[in-house]
């Protein structure tokens, strides 16, 4: 079951990508972030108040720590969106997208260090062709050719 949400989370972050495009033309990036922010943590607080898991016991029953790493988190995608925005806002839609997407290599190389978990021949060689893959879409082809010229 995880793959299905897993894949459909992508696709809502593939069509979330495409109106943000569309709706940055004119539109400063921070300003759009902001109100990307309040819509999703709206409908997020609604789905947890409908699921009951949004209550008062839940929230007190959370230790310190795990507040503190929830608050890591939430300033980790905070800052995540305002970059990617702000790279949204003046660069080409697929080409940003790619090397956000690194952010599947910078967790992998961290799983590994914080919290020394491992990675297998497989996994090595998808996360290098993941690397591969941003580099050639990103970068522009006379740019390669030059560093091999």
């Amino acid at each position: 079951m995880y793959i299905i949400y897993a894949l459909l989370g992508a696709i809502m972050a593939s069509a979330g990508t495409i109106f943000a495009k569309l709706g940055l033309k004119g539109v400063d990036a921070n300003l759009l972030t902001a109100i990307r922010g309040i819509v999703m943590a709206l409908i997020v607080s609604i789905a947890a108040l409908s699921f009951g898991k949004l209550t008062v016991p839940a929230l007190s029953s959370l230790s310190s720590k795990q507040w503190i790493f929830v608050i890591l988190s939430g300033l980790g995608g905070a800052l995540s969106w305002i970059f990617f925005y702000q790279a949204l806002s003046i660069g080409p839609t697929v080409a940003v997208t790619v090397i956000d997407k690194l952010s599947i290599t910078f967790t992998a190389i961290l799983a590994v260090v914080v919290l020394a978990e491992g990675i297998t021949l497989q996994a090595g060689i998808g996360l290098g062709l993941v690397v591969l893959g941003t580099l050639l879409v990103a970068i522009p082809w006379e740019k390669i050719q030059k560093l091999f010229s």
